[in-house]
């Protein structure tokens, strides 16, 4: 027998092998290091069998049968740390029963994150107030689907002190029917909540109040609507909050805000949307004076003007993320400022739907923010399509690029440009063209084909959602089925092909050994409509296809 060199001795260690598993961002490649060696088997199950996921009714009842061995190797339920429960394709029913969850609560102690997307049997109240009885571990609770007398009956164990490390609760109810006196109850029995996401709206001082009276370590806090009384109260009581995300109503002003400026905790996020026709310079002016931690911030406000931009660009000097979406008022010199001030400090860039903004403020930042990491345009009108190439072309590390609303030369040339500059660091592309008439360029030398798609591939091999909403002059369908198969980490696809896919264009696709998602815009016969009824219903179906046809 061959002596192990020092090298491979490491590599049987349990504690470096766990730590190595964390870079394993998807599941088969940790399946394939279970057979390599008995220690192997022994870390990489548990990093397998941490957050299982049930896209299938085989795949669950397996998950129950496994569950329900009395003899087997590992003792799998204790490994299971985040369940998710919802359904992942419209079309399959995971088949879970009231046993099942029963089944659950009893094998799996070591819960600590729960997501609930529906209150449809199984999960009535009963049964997840039985799951929550038996998961005192418990960190993050996700409820995305309920009523008051579902929440009433179900969180009965938190107003029991059962779940006592909990740190995030989320409580999403379209209809917010909801009595709020529980919550004030869940924060009194958990009073390690930090995160706090509700669907309500926060419009009294004594609301407020009782949210921070309640829960008085908050760091971050989301709710769908604030106004000026709601948003005092708030942010007056909670001294550690780092995160704040709503709507803003009516009755908060530029000067109101003015006045509470300094009273904001030191944010790291700060995530604003608002629909009426105010403006906050003097609120930005004093607020960012006294935000030296803040790196992401949104805004979602259409009447804002470019001294509140300008002023957040040049005071903020840990900004690294800025989404600006539906602010139709902004200039050229908003977006130079963020170029010019964050420079190459900037990670994260986004512009939606605004008419102002030209390719000299878009080439600003393609100079300035080399560094950036994802930037997303989207129907910005007056733009051509040499600031896009130039950002394609500078910023050579971009894992993100979206492009929204411009003509199909913008796309292939950004197509091309991505294929000879970026570093293969490129994980998300999405194109999309809705229409707008091309710009008038000399020659459009760049088309997007199999040969351009191949091109892409090969130097963006880490591809993962590959969005093509656009023109693809490309005839022949088998070589534009062997370009997307040349991505060989694609898991995501959405495509307008030029020619209708058939059906054994798709077995060619199923051939992918990433590939989970396929999304056809009328590009399909309806042979694929049949095997869209039928075969993907079978459990056994890895790819999940869904059929967009045109409105007529």
């Amino acid at each position: 027998m061959e002596r192990s060199t020092p090298a491979q001795n490491a590599l049987l260690t349990a504690d470096i092998l766990f730590n190595i598993s964390s870079f394993f961002e998807r599941q088969d490649d940790v399946f394939r290091c279970l057979f390599v060696h008995p220690t192997w088997t022994m870390v990489f199950v548990r990093k397998l069998w941490k957050a299982p996921i049930w896209y299938s009714t085989d795949s669950t009842q397996c998950f129950i049968r496994t569950l329900r061995k009395r003899k087997a190797l590992f003792l799998y339920g204790h490994m299971i740390q985040r369940l998710v429960f919802k359904l992942y394709r419209k079309e399959i029913d995971p088949g879970l029963t009231s046993t099942d969850l029963k089944l659950i609560s009893r094998s799996c102690p070591n819960l600590k994150h729960l997501t609930f997307s529906t209150i449809n049997p199984p999960f009535n109240h009963k049964n997840v107030e039985q799951l929550l009885n038996k998961t005192p571990n418990l960190i993050t609770l996700s409820i995305l689907d309920c009523d008051n007398e579902w929440l009433e009956g179900s969180l009965n164990p938190l107003l029991q002190g059962k779940c006592p490390l909990l740190k995030h609760l989320e409580i999403h109810d379209c209809s917010r029917t909801w009595s709020l006196n529980l919550l004030c109850n869940i924060g009194k029995s958990c009073p390690n909540i930090i995160s706090l996401k509700l669907y309500q709206r926060i419009n009294s001082w004594k609301l407020a109040r009782m949210i921070t009276n309640s829960f008085p370590n908050l760091q971050s806090f989301e709710c769908k609507y604030i106004n000026d009384v709601g948003l005092k109260g708030l942010i007056t009581g909670l001294q550690n909050l780092k995160s704040l995300s709503s709507q803003f109503e009516n009755e908060i002003t530029d000067e109101k805000l003015e006045t509470l400026a300094d009273r904001f905790a030191q944010l790291e996020s700060l995530r604003i949307r608002t629909i009426h026709k105010q403006d906050f310079p003097l609120f930005f002016i004093s607020f960012t004076r006294f935000q030296p931690c803040l790196k992401q911030i949104y805004l979602a406000t259409l009447f804002i003007r470019d001294t509140a931009i300008e002023t957040i660009a040049k005071n903020c000097h840990n900004l690294e993320s800025i989404e600006i979406f539906m602010c139709f008022y902004l200039t050229d010199a908003s977006v130079k400022a963020i170029a010019q001030h964050r420079n190459t400090q900037l990670k994260h860039f986004m512009i939606a739907y605004n008419a102002y903004i030209t390719d000299e403020s878009i080439e600003e930042i393609a100079n300035y923010c080399t560094k950036l990491k994802s930037i997303i345009i989207i129907t910005c009108t007056k733009l051509t399509d040499q600031p896009f190439i130039n950002v394609a072309k500078k910023c050579k590390s971009l894992e993100e690029y979206t492009v929204r609303h411009h003509s199909w030369h913008t796309l292939a040339s950004i197509v091309h440009t991505l294929s000879i500059r970026n570093k293969g660091s490129l994980k998300v592309f999405k194109a999309y063209e809705a229409g707008v008439k091309d710009f008038v360029v000399k020659k459009p030398n760049y088309i997007i084909d199999a040969i351009a798609l191949e091109k892409l591939a090969i130097r963006c091999p880490n591809i993962k959602t590959l969005v093509l909403k656009c023109k693809i002059q490309e005839i022949d369908q088998n070589k534009l089925v062997r370009a997307i198969r040349k991505f060989k980490n694609l898991e995501d696809l959405h495509i307008s092909p030029s020619e209708k896919f058939t059906s054994d264009d798709i077995k060619q696709l199923e051939r992918h050994k990433r590939l989970r998602y396929v999304t056809l815009f009328h590009g399909f016969t309806p042979e694929i409509q049949n095997i869209q009824l039928s075969s993907r219903q079978e459990s056994s179906a890895r790819m999940n296809i869904t059929l967009v046809t045109p409105v007529l």
